[in-house]
């Protein structure tokens, strides 16, 4: 399969002594001496030994994977505090353009969201784990964003700065609040700017609602483009 053409879509153009050290360095070499060798190799030699590239379809599956995955995560750590899953709309996406479209604005919006309630975590647990998710959610910006001839670096706003935008409360829901239909009870998407563990719960059922989100917009709309 032709990598390239399925890129196009329509629409867009085209310990720390001095031992450690020495082991960390001589395995640094070792990597860099890899990597020197694969360039020397002839051309189709250094190509044989690259992975198969993922199809389009293949990585947005995995998107689709990552965002179940995190549902779960967020649903485990909250335990009995974690928020119904609210009732969503305006999920289903008329054509491909539109749901790449809708994906790299989600996906953006997660990583702006992640980043704006960082400050606020009072656990430090808590804090590496919404990392460890802002930072795939980030991957998955990147991919999109490149998917649609865009900057890798493009927020949410299309600005592309060498240093993430942070968002606040608000402008995640203006950004996402027209999906959810109702929050079938559960708390508002809304946390303190206040660290405390209490608080602490709040933030992670404010990322547990775009988590919901996110995963239930591709699983409705992956089986029907990239079935």
């Amino acid at each position: 399969m032709d990598y390239q053409s399925e890129l196009e879509v329509p629409g867009e153009t085209a310990p720390g002594d001095d031992l450690g050290r020495r082991g960390f360095l001589s395995s640094s070499v070792a990597l860099a001496g890899g990597v020197l060798g694969a360039i020397c190799l002839q051309p189709d030699e250094a190509f044989a030994q690259q992975p198969v590239p993922l199809t389009v379809k293949s990585q947005i599956k995995l998107v689709q994977r990552h965002e179940n995955d995190h549902v779960a995560a967020v649903v485990n750590a909250l335990g009995a505090s974690a928020r119904p899953k609210p009732t969503f709309q305006n999920l289903r996406q008329p054509n491909l353009f539109q749901f790449l479209t809708v994906s790299r604005v989600l996906e953006n919006t997660g990583v702006g969201a992640y980043l704006g309630a960082t400050p606020a975590i009072f656990d430090r647990a808590v804090l590496a784990s919404a990392g460890s998710i802002a930072l795939v959610e980030a991957r998955h910006a990147g991919f999109l964003n490149s998917l649609q001839s865009r900057a890798t670096t493009e927020n949410v706003f299309g600005q592309e700065l060498s240093f993430e935008r942070a968002l606040t409360v608000q402008e995640v829901i203006n950004l996402a609040g027209p999906f959810i239909a109702n929050l079938n009870g559960g708390p508002p998407l809304a946390f303190s700017t206040t660290p405390s563990a209490a608080n602490d719960i709040d933030i992670l059922n404010f990322a547990l609602a775009l988590e919901y989100l996110e995963a239930e917009y591709y699983n409705i709309n992956v089986p029907i483009f990239y079935p």
